[in-house]
């Protein structure tokens, strides 16, 4: 309790504490306690306070230290701060200067006491009202706190937030435990409940000794957009929670972290915005790409060829209007290139049509599609031109000759079933062809041949087909070509090179058992624990002490060990593996300013030696990078540091990095 003796003396008008000697306050002290004793209760009414003589004896007793009674003389007579001690009343934030008096520690150390309960109080008022106008003016009276009383003076409002963190907490819980009372009607409620617990004008007029909370708030208000992200078919309430975050005070190694965040949501958000928008368009696609998918069936179902199958589905697109469409079609428009793909497939493998297949796989490339999609497409497109090239160039075998008796047919449907084609048989089938073909010729016109001619015609078939069954025995060569694309291009098919030789035979051994396996390592996949610290043998022994932490998120395709460089100690002072898709949290740094470097890689190999001479490297994917810049932990009165860092790629990530060589990530 703030009582002012000098005041409650009635001594205020004088001039200096030398005019204050122990004869003045003896005397306006029997005026005070007669006063007191003629009043109706027995107190003297102050400040709202009612002081007993007791309450003033204790107060008038301080006036013996000639400091203090120096500093009771100028509250005396500095009336908004002296009621502000007293009562708490709040006119001292209005036009507050600084005096030079509040540069004595002394003075300070003397005040600080009475005026750090009655700021907290003050200040929390002005946070729940949401008023930062007000805030900023207390803000600016803390000089007069000393350190040992900050928890003191910012206690209400930290345990306010405090409060609120675990209020949104809970309810982030209950959505990942579908125990919500929200549902897809109201979730939008949260959005306001967020910024009425955390009014970020307000919480960024706050001072250093608040950064550790609110990024807690940022934390939790991440937590609970990303819980509704994964439950609700909504993208504009996680889009405006993290929109809402990024207006908090965020500094360090997190702000980027929760802006990649927001690039990603909110991406994803105008795309949905977009296509409701656009829905009645994607619509009307979509009906025309199932109308495409049942001319698909019908062609499989061989109840339509392929020319008419063709017709139909060129007839229920434009491409140009499709290809005009904004980035919100892009996936119709790869679902119309695949489509049209697969029908040319379907035309080439299941009806021999090249034609046809040829004339779908163009639409499907003319469709504007990602680089990866059209890639494919453009390689049919090749092999197609070629298989259609090749024929055009060696013409259509004939498969059967009904009206000959099936004897030049039955000789080529044998090599197409065994694969036994040497180039003797090349004039072998020439000179049965041009005899079958030479009698054709000379009889078709004439209605039932002769029996002599028919025997003619049998001979030449029979000649040719022993002949090819005599060569394929001796010269057994399989010359069979495999393709592992869609579209069927093994011998089996109608048209087949004869030039085709088996490009395996001079480099692969006849006996299968001495071919020589791949030698293959025994540590492909192996990873050690999250926290783990594999080059201590390099850096030494880890320094463990304070209470900043750094959370590592490791999104990207490799392993990684991250390191701290301590600037202070001039050395790598922890080094901790986190496994990829995988995080961890790195505790006990010590305040102080640091280099974040990371070492990636996959396979780790504990018996392979590393550049610095010790045992254990990763086996693939090594790569050195280093974070721009240098961090700054804090562990302090006023709080200590808790950072995140994400790792996307291999030189990338939440924060700007660059790649560097493995000397300068192992020199200390």
């Amino acid at each position: 309790m703030y009582v002012n003796p000098i005041e409650i003396l009635g001594l205020s008008n004088a001039t200096d504490t030398t005019s204050i000697d122990n004869e003045i306050v003896k005397k306006a002290k029997r005026k005070l306690f007669a006063d007191i004793d003629l009043s109706d209760n027995g107190v003297l009414e102050y400040y709202g306070l009612q002081l007993t003589k007791g309450n003033c004896e204790k107060a008038i007793d301080e006036l013996t230290n000639n400091d203090i009674k120096e500093f009771y003389l100028y509250l005396a007579n500095n009336k908004p701060l002296n009621e502000f001690l007293a009562s708490g009343k709040e006119a001292i934030f209005k036009n507050f200067k600084q005096d030079s008096i509040f540069k004595l520690p002394e003075f300070i150390k003397f005040i600080s006491p009475y005026f750090a309960p009655k700021f907290d109080k003050a200040l929390l008022s002005a946070f729940e009202n949401d008023n930062a106008d007000l805030t900023k003016a207390i803000l600016n009276t803390s000089t007069l706190i000393a350190q040992t009383d900050l928890n003191s003076a910012f206690k209400s409002v930290s345990n306010n937030i405090q409060n609120k963190i675990a209020e949104i907490d809970e309810i982030t819980k209950d959505i990942k435990n579908e125990e919500s009372a929200y549902d897809e009607d109201d979730i939008e409620d949260v959005i306001q409940l967020v910024k009425e617990h955390f009014p970020t004008n307000t919480l960024n007029c706050l001072p250093q000794y608040f950064q550790s909370q609110i990024l807690k708030i940022a934390n939790s208000i991440n937590y609970l957009s990303n819980s509704i992200w994964d439950a609700f078919d909504t993208t504009q309430v996680p889009n405006d929670l993290t929109e809402y975050l990024l207006t908090l005070n965020i500094g360090g190694l997190d702000r980027p972290t929760f802006e990649n965040n927001f690039k990603i949501i909110n991406k994803k958000n105008n795309e949905r915005i977009e296509q409701a928008k656009n829905a009645p368009i994607l619509k009307k696609y979509a009906i025309s790409l199932l109308a495409i998918a049942g001319i698909r069936k019908q062609l499989e179902e061989k109840k339509i060829v392929p020319k008419v199958a063709f017709a139909n589905a060129n007839s229920l697109i434009n491409l140009t209007e499709i290809n005009q469409l904004g980035s919100f079609a892009n996936e119709i428009r790869k679902q119309f290139a695949l489509l049209f793909r697969s029908i040319s497939i379907c035309s080439w493998n299941d009806h021999k049509d090249i034609d046809t297949a040829v004339n779908f796989i163009e639409v499907a490339k003319n469709f504007t599609t990602d680089k990866e999609t059209n890639s494919k497409i453009v390689a049919d497109l090749a092999e197609l031109v070629g298989i259609k090239r090749e024929r055009a160039k060696h013409g259509t075998p004939i498969k059967s000759v009904p009206e000959l008796g099936n004897f030049y047919g039955i000789g080529l449907q044998i090599y197409s079933d065994t694969h036994y084609f040497t180039i003797f048989h090349i004039p072998v089938l020439a000179i049965g062809r041009y005899s079958l073909v030479k009698e054709w010729n000379s009889y078709r016109f004439f209605g039932k041949l002769p029996l002599h001619k028919w025997q003619k015609i049998l001979n030449i078939g029979v000649i040719a087909l022993v002949a090819i069954w005599i060569i394929s025995s001796v010269y057994n060569s399989n010359n069979s070509s495999y393709s592992n694309n869609d579209y069927n291009t093994t011998p089996t098919q109608e048209y087949t090179s004869p030039t085709q030789t088996n490009e395996n035979s001079d480099n692969t051994s006849n006996n299968a058992s001495e071919q020589i396996a791949p030698i293959t390592s025994q540590y492909i996949g192996n990873q050690l624990k999250d926290g783990a610290s594999p080059l201590t043998g390099c850096f030494g022994k880890g320094i463990y002490s304070g209470n900043a932490t750094l959370t590592i998120k490791n999104g990207g395709n490799s392993d990684a060990i991250i390191c701290l460089y301590s600037i202070d100690n001039d050395r790598t002072i922890r080094n901790e593996y986190v496994q990829k898709n995988s995080s961890f949290t790195m505790s006990n740094i010590a305040q102080g300013e640091y280099k974040i470097r990371v070492f990636y890689g996959n396979d780790w190999n504990p018996e392979l030696e590393n550049s610095c001479g010790t045992k254990g490297n990763f086996e693939s994917d090594i790569n050195f990078s280093e974070f721009d810049g240098t961090e700054y932990f804090e562990d302090s009165d006023r709080g200590y540091t808790n950072a995140t860092i994400t790792l996307y790629t291999v030189a990338g990530g939440n924060a700007s990095s660059s790649s560097i060589d493995q000397s300068k990530f192992f020199s200390k």
